[in-house]
């Protein structure tokens, strides 16, 4: 195990090591902190933990805003959610989604490749204090960040204080990190220089005035592990229907052995896809995507089925965490972990040709897609970077089971007449996929005659009488998208009956 001497090689910064107890004296009351962590990946563990009990000792009224590069950990999160007033660009706390509905809690949802942008630009007003886990302070006191980079670089640039967790606990992460700060106006930004995955254009470390630091904490905490679940058939069935949409994509577009780019989600579909793309006939897979997780390690040891992978952090099951430290050296020459709004740069993006994959709430008929709020009105967790990657991608692909069980026992449809909240627009996607087949949305057909695809290739067949009754009545007229509002109050009595008699065992 390695210690804070073997980790800290810079004499100042050393010596500005305080127990957590003392560092968290640094934010008070109307605070604005921005923190590591994305994915439950290289988050302060050991010092917002601390603050929350801190704060609830001594400032039990006091309340922060907080900004992070995405969602935490229950543990970390959980214990400051009733101090934080303002929040942002994601989250996937229960109890901080409690506090946002109750509107204890203001939350802004941000596509996550402008969020880092919009704190350098100062939107967000000033920073307080950054609070970042690193992995070794080198010895001119330039940082080795952990698992993740999220918005790390630039809560370092723009807050006054810095406090920096040097986490003894996990691997030494040097070599693994690209790191460039996004240009503010009115600085022009040059193109980046990114033209295949593997490439890196800025330092492996951070750079930045360390005069800023104001206390340096340990922890030996390593990150939280994310729940995982074997595929269920469901979720097979949707990746064989993924991979056959790719296979007629290679056939159509002459793509050869050789697959574009990778985004893939977070999730059980998503691993799912990962497990059966790996054993599709396409050789040397690349990843351009935000989260490098437990589907992916099986393809470091395949130099035929792998090239290389970039991401803004890894994040595991604990089975996921084993192995990946197994592999670490090998992971350290085919991963590069970059800033949040480098991973989701649209013009990267654009330029890699990447096939973008995510799982939404609901999409409808038209191929809008609802990928944030239970009816319309509460949200989940954000739209983290599924609109940057669908708007930008050379391929769109969203998918998801056909139904869902609500938590009162009723199955209800993820194909509807029209979302209720509108996260990506059907110029967006270009395929639709569930258990049951995929529809296009990129070919020239009017809208009218999409949904009737995506009605009969995609929604389960217990509600398909009914959206083709929707599209019946809507469609009377000559319009090529029909909308019938008035139609959907009748029909919505009806569908609320057909999710009540949903066949058991589907």
């Amino acid at each position: 195990m390695s210690t804070l001497k073997d980790r800290i090689e810079n004499a100042e910064l050393l010596a500005k090591v305080v127990p957590v107890e003392e560092a968290v004296k640094h934010v008070s009351d109307g605070s604005t902190v921005a923190i590591s962590g994305f994915t439950k990946s290289g988050e302060p563990k050991t010092f917002f933990p601390a603050l929350a009990r801190h704060l609830a000792q001594t400032a039990p009224n006091a309340r922060i805003t907080l900004l992070s590069g995405a969602s935490l950990s229950d543990d970390v999160e959980g214990p400051m959610a009733p101090f934080i007033r303002k929040r942002g660009p994601y989250m996937s706390s229960a109890i901080s989604r409690k506090l946002i509905h109750s509107g204890e809690m203001d939350f802004t949802d941000v596509h996550l490749s402008a969020f880092a942008r919009n704190l350098m630009y100062g939107f967000y007003g000033e920073i307080d204090v950054a609070v970042v886990e690193v992995s070794r302070i080198r010895p001119d006191g330039s940082l080795i960040l952990s698992s993740s980079v999220g918005i790390s670089a630039e809560a370092i640039a723009k807050a006054r204080k810095v406090i920096l967790e040097v986490n003894t606990e996990v691997a030494d992460y040097t070599g693994f990190h690209d790191i460039v700060l996004p240009t503010v106006h009115p600085k022009v930004g040059w193109p980046l220089p990114v033209v295949n995955v593997r490439d890196r254009i800025g330092t492996p470390y951070v750079e930045f005035d360390r005069s800023k630091v104001v206390a340096v904490v340990e922890s030996r905490t390593p990150d939280h592990p994310v729940p995982f679940k074997a595929a269920s058939d469901v979720d097979r069935r949707i990746a064989q229907n993924v991979i056959d949409f790719l296979l007629q994509c290679r056939s159509q577009f002459d793509w050869g052995k050789r697959l574009p780019p990778i985004q893939s989600g977070v999730g059980n579909v998503a691993n799912a896809i990962i497990g059966e793309l790996y054993a599709s006939p396409f050789q040397k897979i690349r990843f351009w995507t935000e989260v490098f997780q437990d589907g992916m390690l099986r393809y470091v040891e395949d130099d035929a089925k792998f090239e290389t992978a970039s991401a803004t952090a890894v994040s595991f099951s604990a089975e996921g965490r084993r192995r990946f430290i197994e592999l670490f050296e090998r992971c350290r020459d085919k991963l590069v972990l970059r800033p949040m709004w480098l991973s989701n740069n649209p013009e990267i993006i654009s330029r890699l040709f990447v096939i973008a994959m995510n799982t939404p709430i609901e999409v409808d008929i038209y191929g809008h897609v609802n990928s944030t709020h239970i009816d319309g009105s509460r949200i989940v967790n954000g739209l983290g970077g599924s609109g940057d990657f669908f708007r930008n991608a050379y391929l769109s692909i969203v998918h998801t089971p056909s139904t869902r069980v609500l938590k009162d026992g009723r199955t209800v449809s993820c194909v509807m007449p029209y979302v209720r909240h509108i996260d990506h627009t059907e110029h967006d996607i270009k395929c639709v996929v569930t258990e049951h087949g995929y529809a296009l949305n990129m070919d020239i057909r009017s809208p009218k005659r999409r949904a009737v695809d995506i009605i009969e290739r995609c929604a389960h067949p217990h509600f398909r009488p009914l959206l083709h009754g929707y599209l019946d009545i809507a469609g009377a007229g000559d319009e090529p998208r029909p909308t019938d509002l008035k139609a959907l109050e009748s029909w919505w009595r009806e569908y609320d009956e057909a999710c009540r008699k949903f066949p058991k065992g589907g």
